[in-house]
């Protein structure tokens, strides 16, 4: 492929909200990127013990909802389509493979996840194969995550202050199972499905 830039936006979506939106937009304008991927996971795999709450198909139907109307974003497959736990040392292997050596990987993720990333399986082999855009994320200190790095390993990363939207999965999930109105805080139509679905409980639309 010719030389682009990509952002590669991974996670559980669990479901998937505007905070995520939010970043992956903001990440793509201000790091021009081409392009913005979704990769959602089959099977979370840098947290001990963490499970996805709805399997992984449906979870991907709601980011592709949730992106359809940005030409920017596309969704990928690539993790739900290979058995076993989604390690992000796989799926980037698999895109520089994918992709021209003159091509830039930018791994999009919070404050709290480049926190972990020397904790991920391999985690300091990820710096070898793209760099990292880290966000501000409410709660989260982008120096702490910074001391954590090596100098040539914060090199690979552009740091980024961002509004902060104070938006988390899990609080979706506890709104919809306690009856309570989970619109604008992620867009129409991945609420629309939630409620059709009955996933997580209940969906209010007031």
């Amino acid at each position: 492929m010719a030389d682009v830039r990509i952002g590669l936006m991974g996670g559980t979506f669990d479901p998937i909200h505007f905070g995520h939106l939010f970043i992956a937009e903001e990440a793509r304008a201000r790091c021009d990127l081409d392009k913005v991927l979704w990769i959602p996971n089959r099977q979370p795999a840098h947290r001990e013990g963490k499970t996805a709450y709805v399997d992984p198909r449906t979870r991907c139907e709601l980011v592709r909802l949730a992106i359809a109307q940005n030409p920017a974003f596309e969704l990928s497959l690539v993790e739900l389509e290979r058995e076993g736990p989604s390690y992000a040392i796989d799926t980037l292997k698999y895109f520089r493979s994918r992709f021209s050596d003159e091509s830039e990987l930018f791994f999009i993720m919070g404050a709290d996840s480049m926190n972990d990333i020397l904790t991920w399986h391999r985690g300091p082999e990820l710096f070898e194969l793209c760099r990292f855009i880290a966000t501000s994320r409410p709660g989260y200190d982008l120096q702490v995550a910074q001391q954590k790095l090596s100098p040539e390993q914060r090199a690979r990363v552009t740091w980024l202050e961002v509004p902060g939207l104070h938006i988390a999965s899990r609080e979706l999930r506890a709104r919809v199972r306690n009856g309570q109105p989970i619109r604008y805080l992620a867009p129409d139509r991945v609420v629309e499905e939630i409620a059709r679905c009955n996933l997580y409980g209940e969906v209010s639309h007031d």
